[in-house]
């Protein structure tokens, strides 16, 4: 392989990435399956009320067209580190920030765990058993 085969690549790989996290949660909500997005809710809410259940599905299907939209954007935008990957991870974080402000007004009987706790739980969650 020559060096700007691997630029190529390189360049592809956060279009990659995108798509490969839009599969990893749709995947979670074949027939059968629990919501990703309820797997880590479970973590600091083990008696999730229906409404919330169906809430999580949602945020997952929600999840997996952001990831497909923004790896489409990136790779019309201009696949690589520029502004198009900025953008998709910017929004990402906008996404994962604000879902997490608007919670308590979809639910607000419902003590929800903090930011930092809610990524302990994602973590917990998505790391690979030992």
């Amino acid at each position: 392989m020559v060096p700007s085969d691997i630029g190529s690549v390189l360049r592809w790989l956060p279009v990659a990435a995108l798509l490969a996290l839009a599969v990893f949660f749709g995947r979670t909500l074949a027939s059968g399956q629990t919501p990703l997005i309820e797997r880590i809710a479970r973590v600091g809410l083990p008696a999730m009320p229906a409404a919330l259940r169906r809430y999580t599905r949602g945020l997952t299907g929600l999840w997996c067209a952001w990831f497909v939209l923004a790896a489409g954007a990136l790779a019309w935008l201009q696949p690589g580190l520029g502004i198009g990957s900025t953008v998709a991870w910017a929004g990402t974080a906008v996404l994962f920030v604000g879902e997490h402000l608007l919670r308590p007004f979809f639910f607000p009987g419902i003590r929800f765990p903090g930011l930092v706790q809610q990524v302990r739980d994602t973590w917990q969650v998505w790391r690979p058993p030992a």
